[in-house]
């Protein structure tokens, strides 16, 4: 019995606790491994780069940002809420970097970038190469938190350049970047087996409304007229038959419009009745509808239908309809 006692006094042997030890090791780092993974999958660790380009358009992974993401702008943030006057060292990659990298053609004058929540910030391409403005991955050191706008926020060099100050306030800096368009994408719908062109869209039968819009950046708070083709002749043109009891689901280039939790969805019974338009064209001068307004495709809802589809509705960017029959 006194054997027994002093056998279990003992306990586990040196080598098994350098085992037990190696394999708890082992499963943390495959946890942190798989979370790691997850993490670099998350919404806004990817950045797109497209538009009026000479080199092919890029999806970066959250790997390749950092690779790129070497240059250092320390300079002060007026959207931080404790000191705006606080200087802070950002990390990332100048626009204008990236304006090379794909050789932007020379008649595009602006650069859209568009966040995971549908904002867009446009920026003139002679500012964007005259200043160093970046896409930052990281502040003094440590990855941006998405409440301070990251994981990738474009910021201007006030500091460095004071200038920029005026031109470029706070409501430029903007939060959870995806998607750096250079100028405007050609106009590129899909539905279904079909993708429609520009070309293609215009030459559908065309459809205007006069009033208010619910896009909200920059467009003007007056009555606007807006020209495109309804959602319903569209899905006619492409052979595509809503089901009884479908719907149509409308994907746009934001994270928040490709939410499958989230769809912007359009009931099938609702579209003779409402006569939902993608938008094109824009005003008196019916000019094309430009990434600074969220085009070249924007979804509009007509006043017969803004109570049932709010604001919410009014999708920018829009690049894809998928039919869907009933749940």
């Amino acid at each position: 019995m006194f054997a027994a006692l002093a056998a279990c006094d003992r306990g586990p042997s040196a080598g098994e606790l350098e085992r037990l030890r190696a394999e708890a090791a082992a499963a943390n780092q495959a946890k942190l491994a798989e979370h790691a993974v997850d993490d670099a999958k998350a919404p806004g660790k990817t950045l797109t780069v497209a538009g009026q380009i000479g080199a092919p358009g890029a999806t970066f992974d959250w790997a390749a940002i950092e690779t790129l993401a070497t240059t250092h702008v320390p300079t002060k943030n007026p959207q931080n809420p404790t000191d705006r006057a606080k200087v802070i060292d950002f990390r990332g990659i100048l626009v204008r970097d990236l304006l090379d990298r794909f050789a932007a053609a020379p008649e595009a004058t602006e650069v859209t970038f568009v966040a995971i929540d549908g904002f867009r910030s446009t920026v003139d391409v002679a500012g964007a190469r005259r200043f160093r403005v970046m896409l930052a991955v990281a502040a003094d050191d440590a990855p941006i938190d998405r409440t301070a706008g990251g994981p990738i926020y474009l910021v201007f060099p006030h500091s460095e350049e004071p200038q920029t100050e005026a031109l470029y306030p706070d409501r430029y800096w903007c939060f959870y970047v995806t998607h750096m368009i250079v100028g405007t994408e050609a106009a590129r719908l899909r539905v279904g087996e079909h993708v429609f062109d520009g070309a293609a869209l215009d030459a559908l039968p065309q459809a205007a409304l006069d009033g208010p819009v619910g896009w909200k950046v920059h467009w003007p708070s007056s009555a606007v007229r807006v020209r495109g083709v309804r959602v319903a002749d569209l899905l006619k043109a492409a052979g595509v038959t809503v089901p009884a009891g479908g719907r149509v689901v409308v994907r746009g280039k934001a994270v928040v419009n490709r939410d499958p939790d989230d769809p912007i969805v359009l009931a099938g019974a609702d579209l003779e009745r409402c006569g939902f338009v993608l938008a094109t064209h824009w005003g008196a001068d019916d000019a094309p509808i430009s990434a600074r307004l969220g085009g070249p495709v924007a979804l509009a809802v007509p006043a017969t239908c803004a109570a049932q589809y709010g604001d919410r509705y009014w999708t920018t960017f829009v690049e894809e309809l998928v039919v869907e029959g009933p749940p």
